[in-house]
């Protein structure tokens, strides 16, 4: 039985919708689910301030918990956005994201999200993944990003959780539940939302398939974001 009974997604201002509600809606069906077998899985959502919260496209997202300090969770998921460049220089979250590391709950993160963590200090000596835009400046920043870039990587010695960008928001949750709940919990909620026949086991493995990017295409995204998203 796995010991992970409540996992809280952060918001903050310009946070992206498809990076924050993707892995919250997948763990909100997986709750919904277990709440029918008799086990409990709390999903919440928010930030500092209160809601609503307002996204990188506009949207504004209805939020279900604000954050204290002392407030701890089995699971932190740091998602992207264009506010990343905000976050990660955010004494509040930097301070959430370090304590979770240092009481070894699990902390994780996709896309630009994986830039604050960086800030954090808690990707120090820990091999990661992260999205094409962070993928020319971590290294030079120090970090420790695979090469070649995968799309998703569990280091579950250290209980840390990086993804690549948006587009693989929903295959890198599938292989988060996959680990905190095991093969068949994230199997069954892979054929309910379809994600299983297209991709199959992979969905299924710590480590996700090589994020093939063409050089041209990579380093224009990097042009155009890695100081948005990480700025100085």
């Amino acid at each position: 039985m796995s010991d992970i009974t409540s996992i809280h997604f952060l918001t903050f201002p310009n946070v992206s919708e498809q990076d924050l509600l993707v892995p919250w809606e997948l763990f909100q069906a997986l709750a919904w689910g277990f709440a029918h077998e008799g086990r409990h899985l709390d999903v919440s959502i928010g930030g500092f301030e209160p809601g609503p919260v307002a996204t990188h496209m506009g949207t504004e997202i209805k939020t279900n918990r604000v954050l204290e300090a002392d407030d701890r969770f089995d699971v932190l998921y740091v998602p992207g956005g264009l506010g990343c460049g905000a976050a990660s220089s955010n004494p509040e979250i930097l301070e959430l994201v370090r304590k979770h590391h240092a009481e070894g709950r699990w902390v994780a993160s996709n896309c630009s999200g994986v830039g604050v963590l960086f800030r954090s200090g808690i990707l120090d000596g820990k091999t990661i993944t992260c999205s094409v835009a962070l993928a020319r400046r971590l290294p030079t920043l120090g970090a420790d990003v695979l090469s070649p870039r995968l799309a998703w990587h569990v280091d579950a010695e250290n209980r840390i959780f990086t993804s690549a960008g948006g587009g693989t928001a929903h295959m890198s949750t599938v292989a988060l539940v996959a680990q905190f709940f095991g093969s068949d919990s994230a199997r069954g909620l892979a054929a309910n939302w379809d994600s299983l026949g297209l991709l199959g086991g992979a969905l299924l493995q710590a480590d996700g398939p090589i994020m093939d990017t063409p050089v041209e295409l990579a380093a224009a995204a990097q042009d155009s974001f890695e100081m948005v998203f990480l700025p100085d």
